[in-house]
């Protein structure tokens, strides 16, 4: 889809896929977006972005978009790659020396919460976590971490690690502990490298740690009930800035990212990556493991990852598709996504990326995969008829 041989695509049969589910009350509000190298050339929006308010969903809505913080993460870090400051294979030690590597877990007793642990056989390394691969897990996602939260979960210092350095894949907390080299190895927080760097060069409007000034753009975070969806106060502040997640953005801003990686690391002129660094990062990265479906230990913020079916692989940053899918993606295509059901891929074979934004809870909900999925497949079929 070369924006040379594109003209927007106008597609009735998207926009009715979409709206099928607001219509049926199976999600609030959806804003779905396609992206060539170039431009946007398509765009839906469906539904409310806040019921309180009484705002639809719009164009400009801004988004919490959680752990699709995490890409842009890795893009800082490729940049210093470039730069030459950070070598992937080094141990994180080099670049931040008070970083105190957890054992490996050896047992762990469900009943008291007691564990065993051993030294690793191997120091982390920036790769394994940028590929979660480090042998860190998440709590949500582990029985054996979530019962050692206590209150809210540190996301830097974890009681152990799960697996030993580079031998499973498991999405983790790892972009957060990776992203504490950015302002070591820069001189910059990272927030301010992420404005200066990235967001300022790329053209953001709307995207920031910061809660928004203009809060009436910002979606509400609905979560799903028996009895429908309710709808969350909006918080008073943004996050502390970190690796993992707590940007706020747009899907105009978000395909600005997508579409300097569709460019091979240019925006309109501006390098902002090289050539072999995004090759890097959309080149599996976790060799004959695969990216196997990750299942809840939480399931009011997150299902299983059902998006994942263990054909997938790993770059840095993404997960990437080894193999066709039925809806159309094909192999070697980039995704990710975020709790709050804000996902996006990128599809270098057929030169488009897409995104895909809603503000609902838990995570991976069946509805809002179907619609992910409906959406893949009827844009393919969009594209195989053009």
């Amino acid at each position: 889809m070369s924006s040379a041989e594109t003209e927007p695509l106008s597609a009735e049969s998207i926009d009715a896929a979409l709206a099928g589910f607001v219509d049926r009350r199976e999600i609030p509000g959806v804003l779905a977006v396609v992206t060539d190298s170039d431009r946007i050339v398509y765009t839906c929006v469906q539904g409310i972005a806040s019921r309180r308010g009484g705002i639809a969903m719009a164009p400009d809505t801004i988004f919490r978009i959680a752990s699709m913080t995490k890409p842009i993460t890795s893009i800082a870090v490729m940049m210093l790659v470039d730069d030459g400051k950070i070598d992937l294979d080094a141990p994180l030690t080099r670049y931040l020396p008070k970083y105190h590597q957890p054992n490996v877990l050896v047992s762990f007793d469900m009943q008291t919460g007691d564990y065993r642990t051993r030294p690793a056989q191997s120091d982390v390394t920036v790769r394994q976590l940028m590929s979660h691969t480090a042998g860190y897990g998440t709590w949500f996602l582990d029985e054996r971490l979530l019962q050692l939260v206590d209150g809210k979960p540190d996301l830097l210092n974890a009681p152990f690690l799960l697996d030993e350095p580079g031998t499973k894949f498991r999405y983790s907390t790892s972009t957060d502990v990776l992203a504490q080299i950015i302002e070591p190895v820069s001189g910059l927080p990272i927030d301010q490298f992420f404005a200066r760097r990235i967001f300022g060069p790329l053209g953001f409007r709307d995207t920031s740690f910061d809660l928004p000034s203009s809060t009436d753009r910002l979606a509400s975070v609905f979560t799903r009930t028996a009895e429908g969806f309710t709808e969350a106060e909006t918080e008073t502040e943004g996050s502390a800035p970190r690796g993992g997640g707590g940007l706020y953005s747009t899907a105009g801003d978000y395909c600005r990212v997508l579409r300097m990686l569709l460019n091979k690391g240019e925006h309109r002129g501006t390098r902002l990556l090289s050539e072999s660094a995004c090759e890097e990062m959309l080149r599996n990265q976790i060799g004959d493991l695969n990216a196997q479906v990750q299942t809840t230990a939480v399931p009011a913020r997150s299902n299983d990852f059902i998006f994942m079916n263990g054909t997938q692989k790993f770059g840095l940053g993404f997960a990437l598709e080894s193999t066709d899918q039925p809806t159309g993606r094909p192999a070697g295509t980039a995704s990710w996504a975020g709790i709050y059901n804000t996902w996006f891929w990128l599809d270098p074979e057929n030169e488009f990326a897409a995104v895909v934004m809603m503000q609902t809870q838990p995570f991976a909900d069946t509805w809002c995969v179907a619609l992910c999925r409906a959406f893949e497949r009827t844009l393919y079929d969009c594209l195989t008829a053009v």
